[in-house]
């Protein structure tokens, strides 16, 4: 019996009416062979992701949005030889999900440092962490549940990602991208690049095989050719038209949002014509900084604002809704991790938390 799959992806749900069962260190052909003669019928489930860490996702239904996520050495099998229908945007209403958002009650994760970046790799939804504003703390949680996971101490401050079981952090001022085991907390390897003087964002491309690193003191970002986990080599360097290079949220490999830390602007870079070409997304010339940014299903821009809040973009550029969180120059917010069903955190820095907003939508 041929089960049809896709190479090096995972189906990834962003509504909430899909029913999901997780097996745990099984490996992909254990899952198979259930799938086809054990406890779960093979009639029972449309879809299974197969990941390299030895964990099944069965999905009962394909949901109404989605996303088909590349991560190396996963795949995804369609059980029964049927096919989802095209994704659609799960909640289009911004004033209906603001009002959500602004109203439910919030869950605080309260921490003993200052909290600058999230790290989290959609491959494993179940873990994310965070790192200081200043070096010594890096702690991990599940962002769903927020439960505590551990805290690992690290040299490496305000710049963190998580791919492939691996952590990549970096020093301010110094010109080195670190890559840590993500278990272990050990060295593997370090990417040493004069650009590199500042990094604020790391993020992979073109299944894991490019990075792309801002740096707050260059206006442009630095891409790296990903050759092996011991191996990067310099590309080039993306000219952006902003003061400097802050945040970088990705919507598919050849576009990217790129944002404005001096001001609240933002820029797109779009690889067309075997070349990156960029513009002006969002042009302000308020001097209160802007930081991180997201990109939801609807492929809206979600801008943290660090002394206001949240500023929300349509795909024109257009502001089509906001939030003032009442901050202050001694009250900040510096990083957002926007998850499936628009669950979203956001890190306080002095305040030295993270809080969690779960608007409980759900997809019509």
């Amino acid at each position: 019996m041929s089960i049809p799959y896709i190479e090096n992806v995972y189906f990834q749900s962003v509504s909430s009416n899909s029913d999901v069962t997780v097996r745990f260190n099984n490996s992909c052909q254990e899952c198979l062979c259930e799938s086809l003669f054990g406890n779960i019928s093979n009639n029972d489930y449309v879809a299974l992701n197969c990941f390299t860490n030895n964990t099944c996702q069965f999905f009962q239904y394909f949901p109404t949005s989605y996303k088909l996520s590349v991560s190396n050495g996963t795949r995804l099998y369609f059980l029964q030889q049927q096919f989802p229908n095209a994704s659609k945007c799960c909640i289009s209403n911004i004033t209906e999900l603001m009002d959500r958002l602004q109203t439910v009650t919030p869950t605080t994760i309260n921490l003993t440092f200052k909290p600058a970046a999230f790290g989290y790799d959609p491959s494993v939804p179940s873990e994310a962490a965070i790192i200081g504003y200043d070096s010594g703390n890096l702690y991990w949680f599940n962002p769903l549940t927020t439960a505590f996971i551990r805290n690992t101490s690290i040299d490496t401050t305000l710049t963190l990602a998580l791919y492939e079981n691996q952590t990549f952090t970096a020093n301010n001022g110094i010109s080195v991208i670190n890559i840590r085991d993500k278990q272990t907390n050990n060295y593997i390897n370090n990417v040493s690049y004069p650009s590199l003087g500042s990094v604020r964002k790391i993020i992979f491309i073109n299944d894991g095989q490019t990075m792309v690193v801002s740096t707050q003191n260059n206006l442009s970002l630095s891409v790296f050719d990903v050759n092996s986990p011991m191996n990067y080599t310099y590309r080039e360097q993306i000219p952006v038209p902003l003061l400097n290079a802050h945040g970088i949220a990705k919507v598919n490999d050849t576009f990217l949002y790129v944002s404005s830390w001096s001001d609240q602007s933002i820029a797109s870079c779009k690889y067309e014509n075997a070349m990156w070409n960029q513009t002006i997304f969002v042009n302000y010339t308020i001097t209160t900084a802007g930081s991180h940014i997201a990109v939801d299903d609807c492929e809206r821009v979600w801008f943290i604002n660090t002394q206001f809040g949240l500023r929300i973009y349509d795909s024109s550029g257009t502001e089509i809704s906001n939030w003032n969180m009442s901050l202050s120059s001694t009250n900040t917010i510096y990083d957002i991790l926007l998850l499936p069903n628009y669950v979203l955190l956001i890190t306080h820095v002095e305040h030295m938390k993270i809080v969690q907003y779960d608007p409980q939508m759900t997809c019509s």
